[in-house]
């Protein structure tokens, strides 16, 4: 389930990076068209306000989808740790009773 949603966030972040890319586009773009006036300066801080905004919305959805994937990898490999514990107490065991001694 959180490799899962880790996948999911990759999209998303994907998807944001894109966004931040054609934002940085339309800047240049708008740069051209209001260069030394005062609305152009006001427009260009706002855009790279907001650009700066989105990049540090991205490494922190960066930062969610590493801890998910680590998250996600560790309780993988401790569900597989376990069903080996139980089948080694499985068949240790007698009379269908689990030996947990065999667990440390």
């Amino acid at each position: 389930m959180l490799q899962q949603t880790a996948v999911k966030a990759m999209a998303c972040h994907g998807e944001l990076e894109g966004y931040l890319r054609s934002w940085m586009s339309l800047r240049d773009d708008f740069h051209g068209a209001v260069h030394g006036s005062q609305t152009g300066t006001q427009i260009q801080n706002t855009m790279d306000h907001a650009h700066t905004s989105g990049v540090q919305l991205a490494r922190t959805l960066q930062d969610i989808i590493d801890a998910l994937k680590d998250t996600g990898n560790r309780i993988d490999t401790t569900d597989l740790e376990n069903a080996a514990r139980m089948q080694r107490a499985v068949e240790l065991g007698t009379n269908n009773t689990v030996d947990t001694g065999s667990w440390q």
